[in-house]
């Protein structure tokens, strides 16, 4: 839980503070992937399936005992527990949660609440304008009949409760099939469709609700959505994330190209992020090993080199030996260095170390169609990135001509 993005604080208008395919390819590394706006919601009825069901499996045997889901079909427990979680982790709200709810057990309770003593038990929780909003509103619904909002679109018009607040307590407490997407579930999704446009802009936001509103379950829309959340807090976390036990892993575009932690975007006025990439020219017969990109992404469908990222002190000889594992391929020499060719994205700077190695043939990457082992005059007629021709240029300038000759 600790890797949990607190949740954006939402609210309608300025209000005075009350204080301060189905599967992915396997392959490893390559460069950013990416998706268009079209691709991103136009998800296959096989591919929106196997996410459901793998997810849904995943949250019955691991999601986590947090005390406003045993009190799912109760919304103001539910509304409780979401302004709460607004800018704060769930191991801060878990005390405050129980001592509110044992105060204010009913939206009457709290409506008929002196503010002071509202704000006392709200004590130290920060962000106090929240409690105001849910005090107000509580205190209109009150004089208004006493009924909660039962729509997603009911609940926006509270103070305080926006997009992603609303669409959490309605799935969860009415069972509305409205995806709720915060932070958390955005880098989810960025992941696992290689999304690689910043989260924070309004368009971005409005492609990847758009996809979760594609993927949602319609008959378990708020188990669903509280699905992401826990794959986010425990497996797609921010950095590190761990990846082997994700149930989606076989889907994600990024776990695909070794992407995860250079993903989602978020662009800030800096200087582009740096990453460190290892790209291998594994050489057989006067031939190189190319491999195609899935479809989808940057770079989408066109071939380049075997390449993986660099990270932390991981020594690029040792990736190296990485893929010569995923390739299947057993070296007839030591890697030798050629150089490092650096790119340009717009949102990253990236630096590709470029080594060079004989090896054996690898049988099966012959019988693949994702596969080639191609000469130098076969390469020029591929479909590459930018990037990928000056790798190989590189190559030939240092180590090329030698080793490989012109080929036919």
């Amino acid at each position: 839980m600790r890797h949990e993005t607190p949740r954006t604080l939402e609210q309608h208008s300025p209000e005075p503070r009350a204080g301060a395919s189905e599967v992915a390819s396997p392959l490893v590394g390559g460069a950013i992937g990416t998706a268009t706006a079209t691709e991103r919601t136009n998800i296959s009825s096989t591919l929106r399936a196997a996410i459901r069901r793998r997810l849904l499996r995943w949250y019955d045997r691991h999601k986590r005992d947090l005390p406003w889901r045993r009190r799912w079909s109760d919304p103001f427990a539910q509304w409780v527990a979401e302004i709460m979680l607004q800018q704060t982790r769930v191991e801060t709200v878990l005390d405050y949660y129980e001592r509110f709810l044992r105060r204010f057990p009913t939206l009457r309770d709290l409506a008929d609440a002196d503010h002071q003593d509202v704000l006392k038990l709200w004590e130290g929780l920060g962000y106090y304008r929240r409690i105001l909003h849910l005090h107000r509103a509580a205190r209109s619904i009150r004089d208004a009949g006493g009924t909660i909002p039962a729509t997603s679109a009911g609940l926006r018009s509270l103070p305080g409760v926006g997009d992603y607040t609303a669409a959490a307590i309605a799935s969860i407490a009415f069972n509305e099939p409205a995806a709720a997407v915060d932070g958390n579930v955005a880098r989810v999704l960025a992941r696992l469709f290689a999304i690689d446009d910043d989260i924070r802009a309004a368009a971005t936001k409005t492609h990847i609700t758009k996809l979760a509103q594609a993927l949602l379950s319609p008959k378990r829309p708020g188990d669903f959505n509280q699905a992401w959340m826990d794959l986010g807090s425990s497996v797609c976390t921010p950095k590190s994330p761990r990846c082997p036990l994700c149930p989606l892993v076989s889907l994600c575009r990024a776990a695909a190209t070794g992407l995860a932690d250079a993903l989602p975007v978020i662009a800030s006025n800096g200087k582009p992020a740096k990453q460190a990439l290892v790209a291998s020219i594994f050489m057989h017969d006067r031939k190189m090993l190319v491999r195609r990109r899935a479809e989808g992404g940057l770079w989408s469908g066109l071939w380049e080199f075997p390449t993986i990222e660099c990270v932390g002190r991981a020594a690029p000889s040792g990736l190296v030996r990485q893929l010569m594992h995923v390739e299947g391929l057993t070296p007839l020499g030591r890697p030798r260095k050629v150089g490092v060719v650096r790119h340009e994205l717009t949102h990253r700077s990236l630096s590709f170390h470029v080594f060079a190695i004989p090896v054996r043939d690898a049988p099966h990457s012959r019988r693949r169609t994702d596969r080639r082992w191609v000469t130098a005059r076969m390469f020029e007629r591929l479909a590459v990135s930018t990037a990928h021709r000056r790798i190989h240029a590189a190559f030939t300038d240092a180590l090329g001509a030698p080793l490989l000759g012109a080929g036919d």
